[in-house]
């Protein structure tokens, strides 16, 4: 029997619509609201057999994303920040990441409680640590209630403003051969729509941006016009990014960074 569940972010009563295998054993249910779009699992009891390895095994695009990922984020940056102050990435995996960024000249901090940070070891936020952004790659679809954690490493870190990717959906649930649904590596338990983060945003006292089919903005901040445009169209944020990266030129924290170890 399925039993109705209550939407984490809007508060209303979510519509069973369909049931799935997961981790090839389990079969759960999923629910969708109405009110905001959000999908997602019934309660994960699955979940300390899901994360046996944090980074699932089948995820062979995990550092083909973190590369990608950096040549999206010094833009933006860029934009809103003038790639100045400090940098936190929420759920960072090994560190890839952040030395990626630091290798930039982005000063990067990485945190995950769930993974083994391998390159980014020394750079983990203090108890003081405040952040002018934060980063959310591949993590909002694995939490069971997004806006706490968010609302909470927003207060935790002084910060208000959340640069993230989650492929998102539109009209109803996609179909069952979805990849990113996956249902065999049973990690990721919520979806989202372009209404459910607009949702989110509000709730959070923000503004939300849509940076591309799954790059998001959350933030705080005034956003011009200009800044609009230029974050939220594909093409002039590539060729804006290429400007940066040629203005910028060589800046980077690499050696800095390893004299300080030294």
């Amino acid at each position: 029997m399925v039993h109705a569940q209550e939407c984490p972010l809007s508060g209303h009563a979510m519509r069973h619509v369909f049931s799935e295998q997961v981790l090839g054993k389990h079969t759960v249910a999923y629910f969708q609201c109405a009110a905001c779009g959000l999908l997602t699992t019934e309660k994960p009891y699955w979940l300390d057999a899901a994360y046996q390895h944090a980074i699932a095994l089948c995820d062979t695009g995990v550092l083909t994303r973190c590369i990608h990922n950096r040549c999206r984020v010094e833009p933006i940056l860029a934009r809103l920040f003038g790639c100045q102050g400090r940098f936190l990435d929420l759920g960072g995996g090994y560190g890839v990441l952040t030395r990626l960024l630091r290798d930039i000249g982005i000063d990067c901090y990485h945190v995950d409680k769930y993974c083994q940070n391998l390159f980014a070891k020394p750079f983990e936020p203090g108890p003081d640590f405040h952040a002018q952004a934060l980063f959310a790659f591949e993590v909002l679809e694995h939490l069971e209630r997004p806006l706490e954690f968010i609302r909470d490493a927003f207060r935790a870190y002084a910060c208000q403003t959340l640069i993230f990717s989650t492929s998102a959906y539109e009209g109803p649930p996609p179909d069952r051969d979805w990849p990113y649904y996956a249902f065999s590596s049973g990690q990721h338990i919520t979806f989202y729509q372009t209404r459910t983060l607009q949702t989110l945003a509000q709730k959070l006292g923000c503004r939300y941006l849509a940076l591309g089919k799954d790059l998001h903005l959350v933030t705080n901040r005034p956003l011009s016009r200009g800044t609009r445009f230029l974050l939220g169209n594909r093409r002039a944020c590539r060729c804006y990014g290429r400007y940066v990266r040629a203005s910028r030129g060589d800046v980077s924290l690499t050696w800095d960074d390893h004299l300080r170890l030294r």
